[in-house]
């Protein structure tokens, strides 16, 4: 899989352009508040860059960058209802490319995830996608499992009804404010959510509280420990406030969720794009690696590039994660 495959790089100017004219229209002159760390909440972090007019701060103790100050919740909410780049990608990003993503992503997805389950012995007769969208990944777990009871919580009004017409219960509601969930699932999906969220603490806990004891919660979202963005940093296409706000590293996936009173905390980064991305961005600047001779060489190769690729999934530094915990057989201070 190419990058350009999945983000087409016309499409992707384009919605970088709306992000950044939302974030002067939508976020000027509004109140912000400082927050400690969104995975394992330390108050202390250090400033490292603005975008947007956002500015992002790096934990002293986990690593985690994250968006802060911080607008209040309701204004990210007006956001994601109103603003142009949402519209955008919702409209014409989204379903420019969802075949190649259902081919390139979702059905690997589904192989990977099922695998996972079946080596903890975890049998999915309901399944909950939280931020289902079109509802690809449901489309494709029912293909492979027909039995499963599956529901899809969307937001999106228009996202909702794509899940319905192709057969799932849906709740058209964000994750914070559904009902008659609790303790459903004996696995709850969620991929690429987390990164946009206000409070990741609170969302996890919500996540496990849709799953039974001794169910499964499982993420896939940006993880800054990965080999593109540590590159890259500030110019990663990656970091495009107001939408991606959450960049959390290893450790603070396993703090967050072991806060959030999920066990079992496993952390991989299967991710096979990192070296795709940071040879993309040199073509547009060829001065990002200045002075680094041997990553230039070892990305200029083929080979050698692939090579590298393989040991950055396989040792925790690529910047796609996938998070899996299971939620304790007996009820805890966090229920």
């Amino acid at each position: 899989m190419k990058e350009h495959e999945i983000r087409p790089q016309d499409l992707l100017k384009k919605y970088l352009q709306l992000c950044a004219q939302d974030a002067e229209r939508c976020f000027t002159d509004v109140d912000r508040r400082d927050l400690p760390c969104v995975a394992c909440g330390n108050e202390q972090s250090t400033f490292q860059f603005e975008k947007n007019g956002f500015a992002y701060a790096c934990c002293d103790v986990c690593a985690t960058l994250y968006q802060t100050p911080r607008p209040a919740i309701e204004i990210f909410e007006d956001f994601y209802r109103n603003s142009e780049s949402s519209r955008y990608w919702a409209d014409v990003f989204f379903p420019s490319v969802a075949e190649i993503r259902r081919d390139k992503i979702f059905r690997p997805r589904v192989e990977r995830l099922a695998r996972l389950c079946e080596q903890r012995g975890l049998s999915v007769q309901r399944l909950i996608d939280i931020g289902a969208g079109y509802g690809i990944f449901l489309d494709e777990w029912k293909k492979r499992f027909p039995e499963v009871e599956a529901v899809a919580v969307e937001p999106s009004v228009s996202l909702a009804q794509e899940c319905r017409a192709k057969g799932f219960q849906v709740k058209e509601s964000i994750a914070e404010n559904v009902t008659g969930l609790d303790g459903f699932a004996d696995l709850a999906v969620c991929f690429e959510v987390l990164e946009h969220v206000d409070d990741p603490l609170a969302f996890v806990k919500v996540l496990k509280n849709m799953v039974r004891p001794g169910g499964y919660v499982f993420v896939s979202t940006l993880c800054i420990d990965g080999f593109d963005l540590q590159t890259l940093w500030e110019k990663s296409t990656q970091i495009s406030p107001p939408h991606h706000i959450n960049f959390l590293s290893v450790r603070g996936f396993e703090s967050l969720f072991e806060r959030g009173g999920l066990e079992e905390v496993d952390v991989i980064t299967p991710g096979v794009l990192d070296v795709d991305i940071v040879r993309n961005a040199l073509k547009t600047d060829s001065t990002l690696l200045a002075g680094n001779r041997f990553l230039s060489s070892l990305l200029s190769h083929d080979k050698g590039a692939k090579a590298f690729q393989s040991f950055l999934s396989e040792n925790q530094l690529s910047s796609h994660a996938w998070v899996l915990s299971r939620k304790p057989l007996q009820k805890d201070n966090n229920e």
